[in-house]
C-alpha cells in the first residue's frame, strides 16, 4: 500500500499537470501530436518508456482491490497496452488519436481527472 500512496504522489499531479495543458492548450498539443505522427522514432521511444513505466507501476503494485488504489493498478495496466499497441500497432493508434482534432481536445479531460484522483488518494 506505501508503494501504492508514492506512486500516486508521483503520477497524480504530472497526470493532472499534463491534463490541465491538453485542455488550455490544445493548439500545442495538436502540433505536438504531428510532429510526433511525422517522427517514428520519436512514436516509438514514447512507447518504450510508457511501457516500461507501466510495467514498473504494475511490477510495484498490481492490486485488484475495490478501493481507491485501484487508480494506481488502472493506471499500469493502461500505460502498458498504450505502450504495447504503440509498438506493434502504431497505425491504428495514431487513427485512435489522432483523426479529430476536437476528440484530441476533449482527452485532456482523462488525465486531469486521474491526476486528480491520484493526487486526493496521496494527499
Amino acid at each position: 500500500m506505501e508503494n501504492a500512496l508514492y506512486m500516486a504522489s508521483i503520477f497524480g499531479p504530472f497526470l493532472a499537470v499534463i491534463g490541465l495543458w491538453m485542455l488550455l492548450f490544445a493548439e500545442n498539443l495538436i502540433k505536438v501530436w504531428v510532429a510526433i505522427k511525422g517522427a517514428p522514432h520519436i512514436f516509438y521511444m514514447g512507447s518504450m518508456i510508457t511501457l516500461l513505466l507501466g510495467i514498473f507501476i504494475l511490477d510495484q503494485y498490481n492490486v485488484w482491490e475495490w478501493n481507491a488504489l485501484i487508480f494506481v493498478t488502472l493506471l499500469g495496466w493502461v500505460m502498458v497496452l498504450r505502450g504495447v499497441m504503440g509498438l506493434f500497432m502504431p497505425q491504428l493508434l495514431i487513427k485512435l488519436t489522432m483523426t479529430s482534432h476536437r476528440f484530441m481536445k476533449i482527452m485532456g479531460v482523462f488525465p486531469l481527472v486521474w491526476g486528480l484522483a491520484l493526487c486526493w488518494i496521496a494527499f
